[in-house]
């Protein structure tokens, strides 16, 4: 009987047909659409993917042949994706992939009308493995001695002849029979590995910037990528670059993990791209120097943040069209009137007004030294800044910008040329900016990429840059800069949505009793959940404001001994307009805050342990310590930038919103400001939305009427019911409107809905209900 070496038929394994995790839908003509919302659903969570999403998947680079050729070799399929695949341990994708790359190679080797290529890839490791019924005695046989050994062992008198003692070790140790399915099996997985080199030298493509992310990556990764926006490899550079080493926060369905290895698939691949992630891509902003920003801005003449701001030269810009416009023969009149002859600058349709040498020439008693209006605007941002928080500081310095941009490459005018019908323009323009004048939230300001809009400005946001330029053109006329103030003749309308307070944005108290059942039970074994329901209930007991809630710490908390009274708890706050107020604690909260900061490991220096709160608030070591504190892995984050940066006590102290001299050693602060720093208002703000919408979403089948409150919930709900809960229980009005910080007792009033609803009865019992 002979051996066939004829390849075996491949067998009916999911490597041999499609990948496991797709499915290959082909709709029929008369079937109905699905909705847009789920598959807006399905192209983030990149599931449902047809066969035509995979056919842009078009490029075999050297880590898919060598993926491939592992896996021929039998090594695990997990380790393999981990070294050469961008999807890493996913053994779901690693299957579909591999499936992928043996239906491009049988493809290729089909073009290239190698067919039996085409028939070996087609076979799979497993019909080429050992026999698993086999004898066990054929697989492994007893070591085979030497006919010398064999005679010194058995006949050592030589009683036997040499014929029966041939006999006789052939009988002992017979010839083992060779396995011809074997040999034919390694054979076959020879050929294959050659034919698979064969084919690397046709199909294997180095990556370039140009191509798409669908044409290398797998198309669950590749759906999340383009649905943020990211379509090129290009892209991907510029986004990284952008936005910095969490930049995978803006792509749905994408940690850390697999965005670490999509920049180390970057990294391996940078010869053949071209390009290389800039180390400041991958460094935390916190721990940028300003030599390393400077070092990664371009300087260039055009749209930029403040600091990096470079003012034209308007004089000789101006001198340029003179010479150009003599040049066509165009008077100075013609040019100066607006004529259709003048040559527009910048692609904006206006002409460069004309301008004296010296715009502050005709106020030599000015008050400021400042060569141009930039630098001007910088002397009024420093000489205002004292006695400001440092949010309303950062929102004058983004209006200033805006309108100093505008001024140079739209306007294309000096301050002191500006006049109301420019005024007019700008407003118009803060509602719709262009769309190459407005960049994603986020980006740093130091790379080319940063524009001054994250998104067009609604009415009061138009509105308050308009006020805040006012201010800041009195403040230049005041200094004898400028001579007038073009934004004080402007109309400021004052809409109805800007004066509303919406005090009827509030929990109703079956709704908060929904809130708070939720989360009272997670928060008993979940560090994240307890506080979650810590930060909703000091919220709604003292009417913070948001940046107030942020800023709150250990050392704001102030206790008093009253006759009569006992002990009185109030929490020492800095609100808008650097206005100091104490906002009295009830008992109740008192407890739950000494509770929290036990559970969070909140130990006194003296004791070592924890201690009361008492204890806690005299405890100048722990007066930096943020009531709402972070999760543990947010603090190991913070501790590493940190040590990293070299940061000592008083940089971390000012880094967690102190300032100031250090009370005690630089090396307790430290540590103490770094597990226990606050968190931003932006970070606070994910918090609470997160709570509400988790809630609502587990509330949808008890309550909808709970659900529906929470979906809408803002943080700032907090503060209206404190207020409303407050009036409605029988609080005094001036005593809510110390608490909540109002300026006018009228702002406080607004939360008296017992009054709107017996206002609303009268009127019932007059027209009727």
């Amino acid at each position: 009987m002979t051996m066939s070496n004829k390849p075996p038929a491949p067998e009916a394994s999911p490597l041999s047909t499609a990948p496991q995790d797709v499915s290959f839908v082909e709709t029929a003509r008369g079937s109905t659409a699905t909705a847009k919302d789920e598959r807006a659903s399905r192209a983030v969570r990149g599931r449902a993917r047809t066969r035509a999403e995979w056919e842009r998947r078009e490029h075999l680079g050297i880590d898919h042949f060598a993926f491939f050729r592992g896996y021929l070799e039998r090594l695990p399929l997990d380790k393999l994706a981990d070294q050469y695949l961008e999807t890493g341990l996913d053994l779901r994708m690693a299957r579909s992939t591999l499936a992928w790359i043996q239906e491009r190679l049988i493809a290729g080797a089909r073009r290239a009308q190698d067919h039996g290529a085409a028939r070996l890839l087609a076979i799979t490791p497993k019909q080429l493995a050992p026999d698993a019924h086999a004898p066990a005695a054929s697989a492994v046989a007893p070591p085979r001695p030497s006919l010398e050994e064999f005679a010194e062992e058995h006949d050592p008198d030589g009683f036997y002849s040499q014929r029966e003692l041939l006999e006789l070790f052939a009988e002992r140790y017979p010839e083992a029979k060779p396995d011809r399915r074997a040999e034919r099996n390694e054979r076959l997985r020879k050929r294959q590995i050659v034919a698979l080199r064969a084919l690397q030298t046709l199909l294997a493509v180095e990556p370039s910037q140009h191509h798409h992310c669908a044409g290398w990556f797998h198309p669950a990764l590749a759906r999340r990528l383009e649905h943020a926006g990211v379509v090129q490899l290009a892209d991907l550079f510029d986004v990284i670059t952008q936005r910095g080493p969490r930049w995978y926060t803006k792509v749905r369905g994408l940690g850390e993990t697999g965005a670490n290895r999509l920049q180390q698939w970057l990294a391996d691949h940078a010869d053949s791209l071209g390009r290389t992630l800039p180390s400041i891509a991958l460094t935390p902003r916190r721990q940028l120097t300003g030599e390393a920003k400077r070092a990664a801005r371009v300087h260039v003449d055009g749209v930029a943040p403040l600091e990096w701001l470079v003012w034209p030269d308007f004089a000789r810009d101006r001198h340029r069209v003179d010479v150009d416009a003599k040049a066509r023969g165009q008077s100075a009149a013609e040019l100066a009137s607006g004529m259709s002859g003048g040559v527009p600058v910048g692609g904006t349709g206006r002409e460069i007004a004309p301008q004296r040498a010296d715009a502050g020439a005709f106020a030599p008693t000015r008050q400021v030294r400042a060569g141009n209006d930039l630098d001007a605007v910088k002397v009024w941002l420093a000489a205002t800044q004292a006695g400001r928080s440092a949010g309303t500081v950062q929102s004058y310095r983004q209006h200033a910008e805006r309108f100093l941009n505008w001024l140079a490459f739209v306007c294309r005018r000096p301050l002191t040329e500006l006049s109301v019908e420019d005024c007019t323009a700008y407003r118009a323009f803060l509602a719709a900016p262009p769309a190459h004048w407005i960049a994603p939230r986020g980006t740093a300001r130091f790379t080319s990429a940063w524009r001054p809009f994250s998104k067009p400005l609604d009415e009061a946001s138009v509105r308050l840059s308009m006020t805040v330029l006012q201010g800041m053109c009195n403040w230049l006329v005041k200094s004898e800069y400028l001579r007038v103030n073009p934004f004080g003749l402007l109309a400021k309308p004052r809409g109805q949505a800007f004066d509303s307070m919406h005090v009827e944005h509030v929990l109703a108290d079956a709704v908060w009793d929904a809130l708070e059942a939720y989360w009272r039970p997670k928060a008993i074994h979940d560090v994240a959940a307890e506080r979650t329901l810590f930060v909703l209930q000091l919220g709604r007991t003292t009417g913070l404001r948001l940046a107030e809630l942020a800023r709150a710490t250990v050392g704001d908390l102030r206790c008093t001994m009253l006759a009569g009274s006992g002990s009185v708890w109030s929490l020492s706050v800095l609100g808008k307009g650097s206005k100091q107020r104490e906002v009295e604690l009830a008992g109740s909260l008192v407890r739950r805050i000494e509770a929290h900061l036990a559970g969070r490991g909140v130990a006194t220096a003296r004791s070592g342990v924890s201690g009361g709160l008492q204890q806690m608030a005299t405890d100048p070591a722990l007066a930096k310590v943020a009531l709402i504190g972070r999760l543990p892995d947010e603090r190991n984050r913070n501790d590493s930038a940190e040590a990293e940066s070299g940061a000592q006590g008083p940089q971390v102290g000012r880094a967690a919103g102190a300032t100031g001299p250090v009370p005690i050693g630089a090396k307790p602060v430290r540590v103490i400001a770094s597990r226990h720093a606050p968190l931003t208002p932006a970070a606070l703000r994910q918090v609470i939305e997160s709570g509400y919408r988790k809630a609502a979403q587990a509330l949808e089948g008890e309550s909808a009427q709970a659900a529906s409150a929470l979906t809408q919930a803002t943080p700032h709900w907090l503060r209206h019911t404190f207020g409303t809960h407050a009036l409605e229980h029988g609080a005094a009005l001036e005593v809510v409107q110390k608490l909540m910080g109002h300026a006018s007792i009228a702002t406080t009033s607004k939360y008296l809905h017992p009054e709107k609803r017996r206002r609303a009865a009268d009127m019932n019992k007059v027209f009727g209900d």
